[in-house]
C-alpha cells in the first residue's frame, strides 16, 4: 500500500504496516520503488538499484547514504553504508546494493 504518493524510481521508508512513504531529507533508505499501480507498489529492498544523487559524488565501494530531496539519494556521515559498483557523474546516478 501506498501512502504519501511515493514515485516509481525513488528511494522510500516504510512508515506503517504495510505502508510506504516518500524519504525525506536525510531519512534511512529502506526500499526503491519500480512500480506503482493504483494503491500498491512494487518495492526492491534487496538488491541493485540505480538512483540519482544530488551534491557531492558518492565513491565506489562502501559509502554512507541516505535520501536527499527531489527523489534522490545523497552521501551522509553517518548514514548507513552500501555497497557501491558504479558512479556516473555525467548524469548525476549511483547504482549500490540495498
Amino acid at each position: 500500500m501506498v501512502s504519501g504518493m511515493p514515485v516509481a524510481g525513488a528511494v522510500c521508508k516504510f512508515n506503517n504496516n504495510n505502508l510506504i512513504a516518500p524519504c525525506a531529507d536525510g531519512d534511512a533508505i529502506h526500499g526503491f520503488v519500480e512500480n506503482i499501480r493504483g494503491k500498491s507498489a512494487t518495492v526492491t529492498v534487496r538488491g541493485f538499484v540505480t538512483a540519482t544523487y544530488s551534491g557531492t559524488a558518492p565513491t565506489v565501494g562502501y559509502c554512507a547514504l541516505a535520501a536527499a530531496a527531489a527523489n534522490k539519494v545523497k552521501v551522509l556521515s553517518g548514514a548507513k553504508e552500501y555497497l557501491v559498483v558504479n558512479v556516473n557523474t555525467g548524469n548525476n546516478t549511483v547504482t549500490f546494493l540495498l
